[in-house]
């Protein structure tokens, strides 16, 4: 088996700590960043079984450049982990069309492109079996939060990839999976702290005023990132992965909201939650 794997995002959050869980058991971890002081952080700390690879998932120029990397030292990899995101918030109506692009194009139009990019090295070749791709999603791809449309969007195109990646490419072994997490403990929302005085002239911001509010409930609620980590490790390693993980403190209320409750019955209490005191996030 390869013990190759490929990581996009590792600077911070799931990215970094798989990079930090796979780099333990024994795995050569490809892992993408932005920034060269990232990279050299990185290679200081892991000085081997590691590789930077420094692109913007947007420059897809920089992601083919950084790939002749991996294409040198490897004919196959055991995983791709498609794990880079970004999340902008605010009401659908107000975002420019800058930003709903920028969104799509991250979360999104790069994981395809990626995905496509490295797909000869998960392929099987002679007596080597295929790779699998697993895909970070979210919660946001089943159920979608008011304020944070952009981010639902993308994810929700982001789980329509997985199943038509799953399918088309289940003649080659490719086992394709999508890890849906709820509130995690990482920097991801944390960015968004102090971004809705923007919006103080619409009529929007009686709920957004208490954004930082609700972000900083979420966090205290989140499950440890460790939770993600593990649970890659695992789709990596066992025979036969589900084709997607949910994982959310209340996964069984969760799932009766996103797949059972009436429509109008969700959206009073989505409302309800927007509009209380308590402020905790929808989901």
């Amino acid at each position: 088996m390869s013990k190759n794997i490929i990581i996009t995002g590792v600077s911070t959050g799931i990215g970094r700590a798989t990079l930090d869980l796979l780099h333990q058991k024994g795995y050569h971890i490809y892992g993408s960043v932005r920034k060269k002081e990232d990279a050299d952080e990185l290679s200081s700390i892991y000085t081997t079984r590691f590789t930077p690879l420094q692109f913007d998932v947007q420059n897809h120029d920089e992601v083919v450049k950084a790939s002749s990397i991996v294409f040198e030292n490897c004919d196959r990899v055991a995983a791709l982990v498609n794990n880079a995101g970004i999340a902008v918030p605010g009401p659908l109506e107000l975002l420019t069309e800058e930003e709903f692009e920028m969104q799509l194009d991250v979360n999104v139009k790069s994981v395809r492109r990626i995905t496509n990019l490295f797909l000869p090295l998960l392929k099987p070749k002679a007596n080597k079996q295929a790779g699998r791709i697993i895909n970070i999603s979210s919660v946001s791809g089943l159920f979608n939060s008011p304020f944070n449309g952009a981010y639902c969007i993308s994810k929700h195109a982001l789980e329509s990839i997985n199943d038509i990646y799953r399918r088309e490419l289940r003649q080659y072994g490719i086992q394709v999976i999508a890890i849906e997490p709820g509130p995690i403990k990482t920097e991801i929302w944390k960015k968004n702290l102090n971004k809705m005085d923007r919006f103080k002239d619409s009529d929007y911001y009686e709920v957004l005023k208490k954004a930082d509010r609700m972000i900083e409930n979420a966090e205290r609620n989140a499950l440890p990132v460790e939770k993600i980590s593990t649970l890659i490790l695992k789709c990596i390693s066992i025979k036969r992965p589900k084709t997607r993980y949910i994982v959310h403190k209340n996964k069984f209320f969760f799932r009766l909201m996103a797949y059972y409750f009436p429509d109008k019955l969700t959206d009073w209490l989505v409302r309800k939650t927007l509009t209380s005191s308590n402020r905790h996030r929808p989901i």
